[in-house]
């Protein structure tokens, strides 16, 4: 079942992240309010039960090359549509909490992928005009260290999806939302009170840390990217990662790569992905799977960052 269809203009909200200003029909209290003319549009209405000769397929998505097509069992489907359009055919009972996870992740992952923005699977800090990527798989602890690094003074810049715009002589991070998303366990180890804290959707155990003036809103040059790894001994690691392995691990952290499909289709990833290896340091940061030991692993991403 669907909800009603777009809503009045009077019901739209508009908002920034990314780069872009964003129309939406419902409140985002994780993004920053804008009046600016909007580049993408959110609605409501009626999404197709798949994609006509999708490049790429999964169990709940479909991609062409300019459109992408999700499924969230019990709260949606969504259509992304040439980097500006997102329609949204509700279940009656999903919330805004619900449609927002994905919204804010993979629908947004493919937009970034149409609009020819690279995406990393990241969060990041601003550093002395710098900015610093912190990129891995989910649950690695990309979002406390951000969090842990912001409470030392470093502004953040992104969280989850980190959009690169790769530009003729330069590589520059464009800022995301002022909000990091860490999970119950990473709470307490931050020292934040969970209690005040707003849980990012119903019967999940994750939760918005809302940013002020600790969020940079201003695109600044890429200058460092740390790979972040768990292993299962009790020691920290950082060495420099180089040659093709360097290109290999920033194409295997780009956000929801498979999006993307095979062959042909990644090819200007790999472009992208090349442009930022020639022009960034990359580094490798493991650290032991149990403990987190985030303290040290903050103060080894800090020394490093300032030498």
């Amino acid at each position: 079942m669907t909800l009603p269809p777009q809503p009045s203009s009077t019901d739209v909200h508009k908002y920034e992240a990314f780069g872009l200003t964003i129309s939406a029909p419902f409140a985002c209290p994780e993004l920053v309010p804008s009046d600016g003319q909007p580049d993408v549009h959110i609605r409501h209405g009626a999404v197709p039960d798949g994609l006509v000769d999708p490049v790429a397929r999964g169990v709940r998505f479909q991609a062409t090359r300019d459109r992408f097509w999700l499924k969230v069992d019990g709260v949606a489907k969504l259509l992304v549509v040439g980097g500006r359009e997102i329609t949204i055919d509700r279940e009656l009972d999903s919330t805004d909490d619900d449609v927002r996870v994905f919204l804010f992740g993979s629908a947004f992952g493919a937009l970034l992928h149409q609009r020819g923005l690279l995406p990393f699977h990241a969060s990041a800090i601003e550093v002395n005009g710098s900015a610093v990527a912190f990129l891995g798989p989910s649950g690695v602890g990309k979002s406390t260290l951000a969090a842990a690094l912001a409470r030392r003074g470093y502004r953040v810049m992104a969280d989850d999806v980190a959009a690169i715009s790769v530009e003729a002589s330069r590589v520059l991070l464009v800022p995301g939302y002022p909000q990091l998303k860490v999970w119950a366990d990473a709470v307490e180890k931050l020292g934040e009170d969970k209690s005040a804290l707003r849980q990012v959707r119903a019967n999940l155990e994750k939760y918005g840390i809302p940013l002020q003036e600790q969020y940079c809103r201003e695109r600044t040059p890429l200058g460092r990217i740390y790979v972040l790894e768990s292993k299962n001994n009790g020691s920290l690691e950082l060495t420099e990662i180089r040659g093709t392995e360097k290109l290999t691990a920033l194409v295997g952290n780009t956000y929801r790569l498979h999006f993307l499909g095979s062959g042909a289709g990644r090819a200007p990833n790999f472009e992208q992905c090349a442009a930022v290896a020639a022009r960034t340091v990359v580094m490798r940061l493991r650290r032991p799977t149990r403990p987190f030991l985030l303290e040290d692993l903050a103060d080894l991403a800090e020394q490093d960052i300032l030498r």
